[in-house]
C-alpha cells in the first residue's frame, strides 16, 4: 500500500506476534530482544483504549508517533490486533485507506 510501510503484524490479546513481519530488505530499529516488549506495550494500550468503549465507541486505529517511528495499531473484533510500523512521516491522512486495505485482508469474523 505504501512504501513507507516497514512492519505489518498481527499481536494476540497478550501482544505476542502470530503473523507477519519487517517488510523484506529492511532492518528493524530496536533490538530484537526489545522486540516483544513494544508488542507488549501495544497490548497495554489497547486495554486502555477499550474501558472507554462503552461510552466512545470502538476504536478504529491508535497512533504513537515517535521521532524515528509512527506505530499504527488497528483493533480486530476477534480481540486480535493489526500492529503496522512505518516512517514517522507516513501521512495521517492515509490512516483510514489503511484500515479499509486491513479490513479487506483480515475481515472480522462472522459471529
Amino acid at each position: 500500500m505504501d512504501s513507507r510501510i516497514r512492519y505489518c503484524g498481527i499481536l494476540d490479546q497478550m501482544g505476542r506476534t502470530v503473523s507477519g513481519g519487517m517488510r523484506p530488505g529492511v532492518k528493524s530499529l530496536e533490538p530484537e530482544n526489545e522486540a516483544e516488549r513494544v508488542d507488549l506495550q501495544i497490548a497495554v494500550t489497547r486495554g486502555m483504549s477499550e474501558s472507554a468503549t462503552s461510552y466512545l465507541g470502538a476504536p478504529d486505529y491508535v497512533v504513537i508517533h515517535r521521532e524515528r517511528l509512527m506505530l499504527i495499531a488497528l483493533p480486530r473484533p476477534d480481540h486480535m490486533t493489526v500492529l503496522v510500523g512505518a516512517e514517522p512521516d507516513f501521512p495521517l491522512d492515509r490512516l483510514e485507506a489503511l484500515r479499509k486495505v486491513v479490513d479487506q485482508n483480515y475481515p472480522a469474523p462472522q459471529r
